[in-house]
């Protein structure tokens, strides 16, 4: 075991002292979840697909103290509810009771263990049946000082509803240890658009999971994740089609400049019949910046007629910087539509860069053009024109500023 009799201490102490008014549900998941934390090791690089590139083992969790020091500030627009639990007061929330912990597990390896033992603030956005919100929920969430942050938060939708949650993740210079989760429940023939932009600070180090899981008929989901800063940027993201004609739709996108670190694995899980499932994600990279993207489209053996797309593209700005790409099918039934994937890696091209030269255009902003069309792509894929423009004021302010 790599973790320490004072790490595991810690943990314990911190979680009963959370939990200290915790409702009952709340008290049993907590508890579990600090037995797990002692009992599961470090996510290891050698043993774990996923965590190839990233080595966890090192981390000093006596470093991180989960101290209350995390902001959050909420918009919904009329019609969703949207409740932030404070868990040391006792806050209870029926929804949330039956949904928080059942998406990502806290069984998942000891990052997510760590998650539900410390958890602090949680939040449900709650969209009732044949609600189509009239502009996005937004919800900021800043964390402050050397701490261990775990921001939890639940969509719910009922059947026929139509909601778009953009979610911000931003922190201070000070060394941070974040493990965000969201876990996302649309209804029968709902939509969840959750768009997630990562503004991390330099030092702060982000292990994220998430998980929509899609078991009502034709629910569909697309997610954004925007990678602005952030020393590591981590994620695991699945998406569990189990109901009939349920859709997902997973788009990823990074700048990074320095020795930034962006690492996604990605689960496209087709279970039921008639599912579809597309993906893109980008990352330009200069500098010493790595990206590293393992990705799986899994067709069950009940998952006839689906149609299944991955792509992942990267753009290297420099000699130094590094991107590793895996894209994997797993293909269990012959009746299927499509299961496509796909990988480049690699410079501006130069031919196009000659043509715009020949043109006129000097050669950087040739380049920068050609950068920014790569990078537009991803957010081109967001339906609401006034949200793409933000989105992409976002990316330009990266860009300029690299």
């Amino acid at each position: 075991m790599t973790s320490t009799t004072e790490e595991r201490l810690s943990v314990a102490a911190q979680s009963r002292e959370l939990g200290a008014s915790d409702p009952a549900w709340l008290a049993r998941l907590r508890g579990e979840a600090a037995r797990l934390a002692d009992t599961l090791d470090w996510p290891d690089s050698y043993q774990s697909r996923p965590w190839k590139y990233c080595n966890a083992r090192g981390i000093d969790l006596a470093r991180y103290p989960a101290e209350h020091d995390e902001g959050i500030a909420v918009e919904a627009p009329e019609g969703v509810t949207v409740t932030t639990l404070g868990f040391a007061e006792g806050a209870t929330d029926e929804r949330l009771a039956a949904a928080l912990g059942t998406a990502v597990a806290p069984g998942t390896d000891r990052f997510t263990a760590l998650h539900y033992a410390l958890i602090r603030d949680g939040l449900i956005v709650d969209v009732p049946a044949n609600t189509e919100a009239a502009s996005p929920v937004r919800i900021r969430r800043t964390v402050s000082g050397q701490q261990f942050a775990a921001p939890h938060t639940v969509i719910v939708t009922g059947p026929n509803s139509r909601v778009t949650v953009v979610e911000e993740y931003s922190s201070d210079g000070a060394d941070i240890l974040a493990v965000p989760v969201a876990e996302v429940f649309p209804g029968p023939g709902s939509e969840v658009r959750y768009y997630v932009v990562h503004r991390w600070g330099p030092s702060t180090r982000s292990f994220g999971y998430q998980r929509m899981l899609g078991a009502e008929r034709d629910a569909t989901f697309q997610n954004l994740q925007l990678v602005l800063s952030g020393r590591v940027v981590k994620g695991q993201l699945e998406s569990s089609l189990l109901g009939r004609g349920a859709a997902s739709e997973l788009l990823g996108l990074a700048y990074g400049c320095g020795e930034e670190y962006v690492d996604f694995f990605t689960l496209q899980d087709h279970i039921g019949p008639d599912t579809r499932s597309d993906l893109l994600y980008k990352a330009a990279l200069r500098d010493a910046a790595r990206s590293v993207y393992y990705g799986l489209t899994r067709v069950g053996l009940e998952a006839k007629n689906a149609d299944a797309n991955q792509e992942n593209r990267n753009l290297l700005l420099s000699k130094t910087a590094r991107a590793d790409s895996d894209p994997v099918l797993e293909i269990l039934t012959s009746n299927v539509i499509r299961a496509s994937h796909g990988a480049t890696a690699g410079p501006v091209d130069e031919e196009q860069l000659f043509y715009l030269q020949t043109r006129g255009i000097p050669r950087p902003a040739a380049e920068a053009m050609l950068v920014w069309a790569f990078l537009e792509e991803v957010i081109g894929r967001v339906p609401d024109a006034a949200l793409r423009e933000e989105l992409l004021g976002l990316l330009d302010a990266k860009v300029r500023g690299a």
